[in-house]
């Protein structure tokens, strides 16, 4: 009577070894109980060969564009939108901005790349915002704005998006 219980564990063992080896296979295939690599398996090599005959799918290469705005003390702005370097839009901006400037006093409020930017003008006040899309630009400005002046407008609104060059 106590060779049952014996049987039943070396039979249990038995059946768990067999199942793990089963799953030991990893990539390979199972052949007869044997594990077999992928690149034995018959049309393995067809196939990667047809993977690697097919042409390679050009990279996609972005260009940033940038944009700035420029403001001074007495309400003088200065715009650039979608140009290829920072340096370049804020310089645009500069110059736009003291070309209606009276006292030369204008500096860089916002400069912002592959996104959107809005401008909000209050009595006195303003404020400029970034971000992804038009609409929440122009809501953060106002928001923004609305924290130094009860009448705030948006007044400019304007995207850099990037350009594809590949």
């Amino acid at each position: 009577m106590k060779r049952w219980p014996l049987i039943s564990l070396f039979g249990g063992l038995l059946c768990v070894s067999i199942a793990g080896h089963a799953q030991q296979c990893g990539y390979g295939a199972q052949d007869g109980g044997q594990c077999v690599p992928a690149d034995q398996v018959p049309g393995y090599q067809d196939s990667l060969q047809d993977r690697q005959a097919r042409p390679q799918q050009p990279q996609v290469v972005w260009a940033d564009r940038w944009g700035a705005i420029a403001i001074d003390n007495t309400s003088s702005v200065g715009v650039s939108e979608n140009q290829a370097s920072k340096s370049a839009a804020i310089a645009e901006a500069l110059q736009r901005c003291a070309s209606k400037s009276t006292n030369q006093s204008c500096k860089v409020s916002l400069a912002y790349y592959n996104q959107c930017a809005a401008l909000a003008w209050g009595t006195k006040f303003e404020s400029t915002a970034g971000a992804l899309h038009a609409e929440d630009a122009q809501k953060n400005a106002l928001i923004s704005c609305s924290k130094g002046a009860s009448d705030c407008k948006v007044v400019y609104t304007a995207c850099a998006h990037p350009v594809r060059v590949q």
